[in-house]
């Protein structure tokens, strides 16, 4: 059953507001799939106000991802806070790519900065697992 707050607004259930505020001081990685057919995926990364993000695309030059050399992918900055790591045409090793991209970011982010929340699975990776 549907509950309102007082403004009108749909009330979230307590583990919901639990998880919001986990999240806003946390670093937040999220894989995503863009479609199915042609297979697109992305990792989005995106940081606490509190947090300077501007060594992650230094970072991300550096990881070895010499095992992944035909999978073509980028980084961008969606937002101040927020990056995105894409690859845009899939094969069969983008999703271990971008699984492997986003261990080493949480590893990196998780030594520096602390808390780092992965979540989100791919369509078509079996199934939803975490790291």
């Amino acid at each position: 059953m549907l509950e309102f707050n007082p403004d009108g607004s749909i009330k979230l259930p307590d583990c919901q507001v639990k998880q919001n505020e986990l999240e806003k001081g946390s670093i937040v990685i999220t894989r995503e799939q863009i479609s199915v057919k042609p297979a697109v995926a992305q990792i989005r990364i995106r940081f606490p106000e509190d947090v300077n993000p501007s060594e992650i695309v230094g970072f991300y030059n550096i990881i070895d991802c010499s095992e992944f050399r035909s999978v073509d992918h980028s980084i961008s900055q969606a937002d101040k806070r927020t990056f995105l790591i894409k690859v845009d045409k899939g094969s069969m090793l983008m999703y271990g790519l971008l699984n492997f991209v986003a261990e080493c970011f949480k590893r990196h982010l998780s030594q520096k900065f602390g808390n780092v929340i992965v979540k989100g699975f791919w369509a078509n990776y079996g199934k939803a697992s975490g790291f």
